[in-house]
């Protein structure tokens, strides 16, 4: 067999997104689909009678705003809350809550435990919370909640929330309670999720930054490291911790305009590990990923055609009971490299249609379903399902072993494609015969340069039209 020639095709290239949002415009958007033709509904907001246990504001500890009748030990001062016990029974009762660029505050040995169901994200009824260029440290923490809506640390409005050896755990409430008032639209996660529960761990927003290092992060369900609207920037860092959802969520969120690092962190996760929308990024290194679901959901909602997700990790392992990347049709950028990959179901990737009426539709010449696989032996089918778009997948120094349905191919000479089960595909590089093989009763149809029909190694046959 002579060497396969590419078919020459003229690969979209990645456009720049010019996504502009703010919370107000996302508040009403999901007011117009979730409660149409009644008042707007802020379900960022907070309860307005909130108070924490400490009130930071403007670099000084403010008495009359902290709820002391909560604080069962401790020493505070401006800069410093050393050994804080709480006891909050109501959803109005939080923490350690610091607003303004002058607060800068450490906190240290604290044990934070929260009961009843709290409202909107972030504010004094937090675990631990910072708003409007606000710094805080936590060391050595352990944050408990127990309610819906009812957060463990939030950093929004130019904030930066920093977490040493400390444990956030929020339990929710029991599942299948729904939304309801107070509790605001999205007290549970939309269906198009695929995830349970009615409380988040953490949540990062509005250009804010947050870092957690040897640390346990548990939910229920929902979310342990979530993002909300970033309107135009949002970090999220985790180093060597355990990311653990107990029952039906995600580990981690990232939002349009969120970016989202792990390094050497273990996730054990009943839901999925990662969840990414729109114009969102993660990067995975060297993590151990454990998922009841899919390793990553990917899509994009009340967004703009453009919008490419990100998903990119760096050695480490990843074992998914379903396929460990679903897309819903979105564009993206997968790239894995020199990673450890199982699935359950046997599938890497799967594009498909999303039913979802948030769904964001397809430009004329959209940037597609990207998939890089570098330095890997790796089995998994690649199956693209979504009309909208097509699917480009690069094989580096890689050997894959299983089906490629509906792609656009192209390997280098250190790589080899092993079909295990009917495939289509287009040629876009030049390839030796000896890349390409079939298992016994397996067809490979092709596009290429050349037509032609050949017997491959194992028993199956390749079949190339021009």
């Amino acid at each position: 067999m002579k060497k396969i020639k590419a078919k020459v095709l003229n690969k979209p290239k990645r456009l720049p997104s010019t996504l502009s949002i703010t919370t107000e415009e996302i508040v009403q958007t999901i007011n117009g689909l979730a409660n149409p033709g009644n008042p707007i509904i802020n379900w960022f907001e907070g309860y307005p009678d909130a108070k924490a246990a400490v009130h930071i504001k403007n670099g000084k500890y403010v008495q009359e705003e902290s709820k002391e009748e909560i604080v069962f030990g401790g020493d505070i001062s401006d800069t410093k809350v050393l050994d804080l016990k709480v006891v909050a029974y109501n959803g109005n009762e939080g923490g350690v809550y610091a607003e303004g660029g002058e607060s800068k505050v450490t906190v240290d040995g604290a044990v934070i435990n929260l009961s009843g169901s709290g409202k909107g994200v972030g504010g004094p009824g937090t675990g631990a919370a910072i708003k409007n260029h606000a710094e805080m440290t936590l060391r050595n923490v352990v944050i408990d909640s127990s309610g819906k809506s009812r957060f463990c640390t939030v950093a929004e409005k130019y904030s930066t929330l920093r977490v040493y050896d400390s444990i956030i755990s929020a339990h929710g409430v029991p599942y299948g309670e729904g939304i309801d008032s107070p509790h605001g639209l999205m007290a549970t996660p939309p269906d198009a999720l695929e995830i349970g529960g009615n409380s988040r761990a953490h949540c990062t927003m509005s250009n804010s930054y947050s870092y957690f290092y040897n640390s346990k992060i548990i939910c229920d369900g929902w979310a342990a490291l979530s993002t909300e609207t970033a309107e135009g920037f949002v970090y999220l860092e985790a180093n060597d911790c355990d990311i653990i959802v107990t029952k039906k969520g995600y580990g981690a969120y990232a939002d349009p305009d969120c970016h989202d690092y792990f390094n050497r962190c273990n996730f054990d996760i009943d839901g999925m590990t990662a969840i990414i929308a729109g114009e969102g990024d993660m990067t995975y290194t060297d993590c151990k990923a454990k998922c009841a679901s899919y390793f990553a959901l990917m899509h994009c909602v009340m967004g703009i055609p453009e919008e490419v997700g990100t998903l990119i990790v760096n050695g480490g392992t990843i074992s998914s009971k379903k396929e460990t990347v679903r897309i819903k049709s979105q564009n993206v950028q997968i790239e894995f490299n020199n990673v450890n990959i199982k699935s359950d179901n046997n599938v890497l990737v799967n594009s498909i249609w999303n039913d979802d009426p948030c769904a964001t539709k397809a430009s004329d010449a959209p940037y597609g379903v990207n998939v890089v696989l570098t330095d890997m032996d790796v089995t998994g089918d690649l199956i693209h399902e979504d009309p909208d778009r097509a699917m480009w997948v690069t094989l580096n120094s890689t050997t894959l072993n299983g089906a490629i349905v509906n792609g656009n191919i192209a390997m280098d000479v250190g790589s080899k494609w092993i079909a295990t089960a009917d495939s289509t595909v287009i040629f876009t590089s030049d390839v030796y015969p000896a890349q390409i093989d079939a298992l016994a009763g397996v067809t490979i149809k092709a596009e290429g340069a050349c037509a032609g029909e050949y017997d491959l190694a194992s028993g199956g046959k390749l079949i190339i039209e021009a």
